[in-house]
């Protein structure tokens, strides 16, 4: 009991933390600001703002994300004024336009905080902080269109949850996007899934396995803790029963809802995949481990446990085996993500493995050795993504994007046919610069990384700023000019000769990543350290890519204007593709890379630029320094 003289600092800070739990953002910051103590210890103190970032936001719990306390405090005043949404590649389904650059899409005023995004093979969905799912595209072949991102619709029976009236049957804590079909698990705890943007959803029900609605405890059998929409088939994990699988369409198309949208199907269940730890079991009881957490591919499922062990499962024959490359002496599995046909394992010590269910078919899963060794599958484990922090990875059809804990997305795999996917700029600005080349002799063709690219343990990210565009689109034009030593240049670039091309990519990826670093920049940018664009969130389907941005308008402003020389015009275009240099007096905007142009090459007896002659690593905006003016 608390003695007369006793005050509410004077408690233990574990005890504290579970009052300030209680209480909403104002009180607490009001609490804080009674005392420099209160101010010093709990301000930013990260326990209480992750719970309140994620409650107030409905962001995806992710396992691999855990920023400090003022990265935290930070994310929560944020979320809701600075919040973005990019996209890039082919999205525009009907009538296909490439991105082959990030650009912002418009998000209606109405809809409110966006939670999470995903992306299916023709639309993109966005989960709000008031838990609605709103979706641009379209899901099915309907040939029909939303645009602008309108809410999917319920059964009539239920009345959707609004910013002003929360309905917890309709209100959704989290959704998963397959190839053509959407999955949300609402907080009442029921499994909606839509299959047609301009149709009611349908509420999944099981006659082999009972749903506990209302308040949600995971430790209570039949509570639904997750939901996986998949390429051709739909997942949940319930308490008490496991994984359990169903046909997407299939289950949906042969039978009728009831007036509340309920179809009862007969689901497939992983055997002991239910198992729990709840206390210290030994291994020989139970060698298989408790799920950690699972993915639904093209017809297999794959889980982690926490016997640090990977499993597949063969959706066709309810088979499962073990994937026994993937462990390791030493090596704790924290977290596994995919879709189609690739999957990431996280482990705890920064490794990033990847798997593909093509090598998986590659080897029958019900031969005997199989049955007996597991699928001796060799994970990958690209340079770039190992010890990187990597916290998310999204895969589309052959590209795939990996978010990293400092907001960055690095960019991965093959662009089919150079429609923008891997965010890179594509042929128009990232054809050779960022070390991409096409796969044949067609400028129309696939677009892939050079080995020297591929292979670096340097991550190549994703870059938002548009000045960083017309950069890359000059260092283009300069390779096109008439003058000889372009062409020189462009030729030798292009055939990377004597490695040429490795070097000079990396100037350009150093360049770009410093495109901030100025004394002043980073005072400004010290509160928070989130910089200019903080990738909170990224998605990949089909031949397209998204991610949830941060945007400090004001820091990309002063930054842009480093690398500025004037505004002649005074008034910034919105948008300036410069596709041919303009006389100085009307250039709207004159940037500092503008005054630079490739030296006069050196060449060897070859015929070849002598690399020796220069030293790349000195070079601002891909030229000399002498011949262009840098900014202080």
């Amino acid at each position: 009991m608390m003695s007369p003289s006793t005050t509410l600092v004077d408690l233990p800070d574990d005890i504290l933390f579970h009052i300030f739990l209680y209480l909403e953002p104002g009180e607490f910051l009001s609490l804080c600001g009674v005392n420099r103590h209160m101010q010093s210890n709990f301000k930013e103190a990260s326990e209480y703002w992750r719970v309140h970032t994620l409650r107030t936001f409905r962001i995806p719990i992710r396992r691999l994300f855990h920023p400090n306390g003022p990265r935290w405090y930070s994310l929560y005043k944020t979320l809701s004024a600075k919040c973005r949404i990019f996209t890039w590649g082919r999205v525009d389904w009907l009538n296909p336009v490439d991105k082959p650059w990030p650009a912002e899409i418009r998000v209606p005023g109405g809809i409110g905080n966006v939670a999470d995004l995903q992306c299916s093979q023709f639309s993109i969905a966005i989960l709000t902080s008031d838990g609605i799912i709103y979706l641009e595209g379209f899901l099915y072949n309907d040939f029909f269109e939303t645009r602008d991102f309108k809410p999917l619709r319920f059964p009539s029976r239920f009345r959707p949850t609004s910013k002003h009236l929360y309905e917890p049957a309709t209100a959704i804590s989290q959704m998963s996007c397959g190839r053509n079909h959407i999955l949300g698990f609402s907080d009442d705890g029921r499994i909606w899934s839509w299959h047609a943007e301009s149709a009611p959803c349908c509420q999944m029900r099981f006659s082999n396995v009972d749903i506990s609605l209302g308040s949600q405890d995971r430790s209570r059998s039949g509570t639904v803790t997750k939901v996986v929409a998949g390429w051709a088939y739909n997942s949940a994990y319930i308490t008490g029963t496991g994984i359990l699988y169903w046909k997407a369409r299939e289950s949906v198309s042969n039978m009728a809802p009831d007036d509340d949208g309920v179809v009862a199907i007969s689901a497939s269940i992983i055997p002991r995949t239910e198992f729990r730890r709840l206390h210290s079991l030994p291994e020989a009881e139970h060698p298989m481990g408790e799920v950690r957490n699972y993915v639904v591919l093209d017809k297999y499922i794959v889980f982690i446990t926490d016997a640090n062990k990977a499993f597949a499962t063969q959706l066709r024959t309810g088979d499962t085996t073990e994937l026994p490359k993937f462990s390791a002496p030493g090596r704790i599995f924290v977290d596994i993500q995919g879709t189609y046909q690739n999957f990431a394992i996280f482990t705890a010590g920064g490794e990033v493995l990847l798997g593909n269910i093509l090598e998986i078919r590659r080897i029958s899963p019900t031969s005997s050795n199989s049955k007996n060794h597991g699928l001796e599958i060799e994970p990958a484990a690209p340079p770039s993504l190992q010890h990187s922090d990597v916290i998310s990875i999204a895969f589309g059809d052959c590209h795939f994007h990996a978010l990293h804990a400092n907001g960055k997305i690095s960019a991965h795999g093959i662009e089919l046919q150079p429609y923008g996917s891997l965010g890179l700029g594509s042929s128009p600005y990232g054809v050779p610069f960022r070390g991409l080349k096409h796969r044949t002799s067609k400028p129309s063709g696939d677009l892939v990384k050079y080995p020297f690219a591929e292979n670096s343990r340097s991550p190549q990210f994703v870059w938002f700023e548009p000045e960083k565009k017309l950069w890359l689109s000059y260092l283009k034009q300069e390779c096109q000019g008439n003058e000889e030593r372009s062409s020189i240049w462009a030729k030798a670039l292009t055939l990377n000769r004597r490695g040429i091309l490795e070097e000079y990519c990396k100037c350009i990826e150093r360049q770009g990543e410093a495109w901030g670093d100025f004394p002043d920049i980073k005072e400004l940018d010290s509160d928070d350290a989130l910089g200019a664009y903080f990738a909170v969130s990224i998605a990949a389907g089909g031949r397209q890519s998204a991610a949830l941005v941060l945007v400090n308008d004001d820091l990309a402003k002063k930054i842009k204007d480093k690398h500025v020389l004037e505004y002649n015009s005074g008034i910034e275009p919105v948008f300036d593709p410069r596709p041919e240099r303009l006389p100085d007096d009307k250039q709207p905007i004159k940037y500092r890379f503008e005054l630079g142009n490739f030296p006069t090459p050196h060449l060897t007896d070859r015929g070849d630029i002598d690399t020796d002659r220069y030293d790349f690593s000195t070079w601002k905006y891909g030229f000399p320094g002498d011949n262009s003016q840098v900014p202080n």
